[in-house]
């Protein structure tokens, strides 16, 4: 019995020193590791990285632990740095105690089941955009719980739970955001969830990560993320978790959410949430000038059909010359090489690989020379890019009437031609209603409307 009682006080004794041992190595890392983790995972998931660390700072003071290692509890139950209560939230409860990085996903998923609420169940601030701080007031109240003691004009607390969001936001990140005018809440209660207030005149942006077309990206959620055939529209299937997706277009803002078409290795292609996709890459693109280029599709399309030459750069703002044009439109149109010559006086400047080319689009009246000069290294005008193009679609000419502000401008041997470009939507001219007749070509310019003649001329074939 003696020998039992032993065993018993010895296991006892293990167990203390075991659990003493395991809390003494539960540790906050500090308040700089923290803020780090937070801002990691509030651009994952596509919240302003200000309201997530001030979150964390107001509802436990960057604290997951307390000093004798145990977890740090709210007095209702709520667990660790983002005071997670978990009576009805479906997370796991251990993991919230001894992973902080699952605290601080679960504090994400918090917030944005919050900002849902506040699109379909809150009332609303403007348009909803969620990179607009000021838009979070009622989900950041709904986080401290939809009560009437977060109403700012029934003082029943010193600040209510928005207000001290803001306070710490200006004070310890030095970001203002606008409050809500308190005159447009009720004096008591909670304000209708029907109401609609407009977004503070004075708004602040955050830090969501946009995509772009072109990005790789792994869809990041328990199960499935769902697929719809617009955004928040009728849904045509999902992605499944750590699938990798290509972003195809977006973002656009839909119901309070940044939405982009995706599709799949398998071809399902659909609109989806950005909140639960995660950028692992990028296409790379043909040129290293033109990430942010508005020609970027057309000369990613012509380099595809080994239209563009091999290159680093492709200098889409820089002037076109003759010799360039003619060559990459008899490339687009796979125009074959011709027994033709050259008889302009000035042929020996034209680059002897770019002959060939020359030849094909003189041979077919396309593009003309001057007198005896061909002036390969000169600038196209838009208005003579004009003529060529009606050349290559049948030289037809059309009634209508030009909308430019400058039309008197352009010649008369090209009016009719910049009105045959213009009724088939190739050249529609430049900024505020002008074409711009004697206003040189740009590389990327003359790349957008070869493409266009190349799929005229597909389309005709």
């Amino acid at each position: 019995m003696k020998k039992n009682i032993v065993t018993i006080l010895l296991i006892i004794l293990i167990l203390t020193s075991f659990s003493q041992t395991a809390l003494c190595d539960n540790k906050n890392p500090t308040r700089k590791e923290l803020e780090r983790r937070i801002e990691m995972v509030a651009k994952k998931r596509g919240i302003p990285s200000v309201l997530l660390k001030t979150i964390a700072r107001v509802e436990s003071v960057y604290k997951h632990y307390n000093s004798d290692g145990s977890v740090y509890t709210g007095s209702r139950g709520s667990i660790g740095l983002m005071q997670i209560n978990n009576r009805s939230a479906g997370f796991n409860t251990d993991k919230l105690k001894y992973d902080i990085d699952y605290n601080i996903e679960a504090g994400a998923e918090m917030l944005l089941r919050k900002w849902s609420m506040a699109n379909k169940y809150l009332p609303k601030i403007g348009d909803m955009n969620p990179n607009v701080l000021e838009n979070w007031y009622f989900a950041l109240w709904a986080y401290n719980g939809w009560a009437k003691s977060n109403n700012p004009n029934m003082n029943i607390k010193k600040h209510t739970y928005p207000e001290l969001i803001y306070l710490i936001a200006e004070n310890e990140y030095d970001q203002k955001i606008t409050p809500l005018d308190k005159k447009l809440l009720p004096k008591s209660g909670l304000p209708s969830k029907t109401n609609h207030y407009k977004t503070p005149k004075n708004y602040h942006t955050g830090d969501i990560l946009m995509y772009k077309k072109g990005d790789i990206a792994k869809v990041d959620v328990n199960s499935s993320l769902r697929v719809r055939k617009s955004p928040n529209g009728s849904v045509i299937g999902s992605f499944s978790t750590d699938e990798t997706i290509t972003i195809l277009k977006g973002p656009t803002l839909k119901e309070g959410y940044f939405w982009y078409k995706a599709k799949n290795s398998e071809n399902l292609t659909g609109w989806v949430v950005g909140n639960w996709i995660v950028k692992t890459g990028e296409k790379k693109l043909a040129y290293k000038d033109i990430y942010n280029h508005w020609a970027k599709e057309y000369i990613e399309k012509l380099k595809s059909k080994d239209v563009l030459e091999e290159s680093k750069n492709i200098r889409p703002n820089d002037y076109i010359t003759r010799e360039e044009f003619s060559v990459y439109l008899a490339k687009a149109l796979n125009m074959k090489k011709v027994e033709y010559k050259l008889t302009y006086d000035d042929i020996d400047k034209v680059d002897n690989e770019n002959i060939e080319y020359l030849e094909s689009v003189c041979k077919k009246g396309y593009i003309k020379g001057f007198n005896e000069k061909f002036k390969p290294k000169y600038n196209l005008k838009r208005q003579e890019v004009a003529i060529i193009l009606n050349r290559v679609l049948g030289n037809e000419n059309i009634d209508i009437k030009l909308p430019y502000k400058d039309k008197e401008k352009i010649s008369e041997w090209a009016l009719d031609s910049v009105k045959y470009v213009y009724s088939k939507n190739i050249m529609k001219g430049k900024e505020n209603n002008y074409f711009k007749p004697n206003e040189f070509l740009t590389r990327a310019e003359a790349f957008k409307v070869i493409t266009d003649i190349m799929n005229l001329v597909k389309k005709a074939a």
